[in-house]
């Protein structure tokens, strides 16, 4: 029976699954988390020329406004200027009347100057609002590529990542099978030569849960993220964080508690757990639902998508306080997940 042990013993010795080491590991993940930090800052950038637009298309609305409000002013004074000199004439050698004439025609010319100068000055306004539009939009243009270029970019390293964290837990599984083979035959040889003796051991668990911290359990232990709380977006301010992951990655109910899933208008597929602590949890983009009701913290909910108004894949998540406002998930995510 020994020589059977030493046989599967070394047998298991020699066999070493591929797998990446932790250095390729964590070089993989720094790559990964500085696209992600990339493909945040495109965003922001976008996310401030757009305000820019929104503001200087207000501007050369109101130009054009006023231009308009001022055309029948400027009309009337080309039409005066016209008749002004024929009503003199008419008017004769009539002194009273020529110096009303002249009393009126310096008022007037005072009101004109003010109209001629507010007409140019709305017209000069609306061609530098004009302008500086053109130019925001050249720049808009310029910046959607740019975030196009690094959503690209941040996949391919979402993917390279994926990859060595697949190695990474077929390592560990082949590891934790030799373990148990390796287990079970000392204890079978152990049996030939003791008799049996009841020690009450313990049963088999399941796969590795997301790690926790902070609080909560990771969301979705293979993304990355940044902190982009009050990041400008367009028409509003950052109100979570975006854990980047491949389509189809694992969404994880980050507490226990009753988990809801229903589509909102911007954030498409999209999950609300109603935590036992207190807290209300959301995430949306995702691709597709997993448990619902009542669930434990690390229990798998969704899937990590880009439903809704999302460009790329990620899950968008937020924590409510007492289901209040919502606060910068970022540190407790980064506790739970990084």
């Amino acid at each position: 029976m020994l020589l059977v042990v030493a046989l599967v013993t070394g047998a298991l010795a020699t066999f070493a699954p591929p797998t990446a080491s932790g250095d390729d590991i964590a070089e993989v993940r720094a790559r990964a988390q500085a696209a992600t930090q990339d493909l945040a800052d495109a965003e922001a950038r976008l996310g401030e020329i757009s305000e820019d637009i929104s503001t200087t298309q207000h501007q050369t609305d109101v130009a054009r406004q006023a231009i308009g409000g001022l055309r029948s002013q400027v009309q009337e004074i080309a039409v005066q200027q016209y008749i002004r000199p024929t009503d003199v004439y008419l008017m004769g050698g009539d002194l009273t009347r020529l110096a009303r004439a002249d009393a009126l025609a310096r008022i007037v010319t005072h009101g004109d100057t003010d109209a001629l100068d507010a007409y140019q000055g709305a017209r000069e306004d609306l061609a530098a609002a004009s302008a500086h539009l053109e130019a925001l939009q050249a720049e808009q243009t310029e910046a959607i590529a740019d975030l196009e270029a690094r959503q690209d970019d941040l996949q391919a390293e979402l993917a390279r990542l994926e990859e060595v964290e697949r190695q990474r837990r077929a390592a560990e599984e082949a590891a934790r099978r030799q373990a148990a083979a390796l287990a079970a035959a000392a204890a079978a040889a152990a049996a030939v030569d003791a008799p049996p003796a009841d020690t009450g051991g313990s049963g088999g668990g399941g796969g590795t849960p997301p790690p926790s911290g902070g609080g909560i359990t990771c969301p979705v232990p293979s993304a990355t993220f940044v902190d982009t709380w009050g990041a400008p977006r367009a028409g509003h301010t950052h109100q979570g964080v975006d854990m980047m992951a491949v389509e189809g990655a694992p969404v994880y109910a980050p507490a226990s508690g009753t988990v809801e899933h229903r589509a909102v208008g911007l954030g498409g597929l999209s999950f609300f757990l109603y935590g036992d602590n207190g807290d209300t949890y959301f995430g949306t983009h995702m691709s597709g639902y997993a448990g619902g009701g009542h669930v434990a913290a690390g229990t798998l909910i969704g899937y990590v998508g880009q439903t809704g108004n999302a460009g790329t894949p990620h899950l968008h998540f937020e924590i409510w306080p007492g289901g209040g406002a919502a606060v910068n998930p970022y540190p407790a995510t980064a506790a739970a997940c990084l």
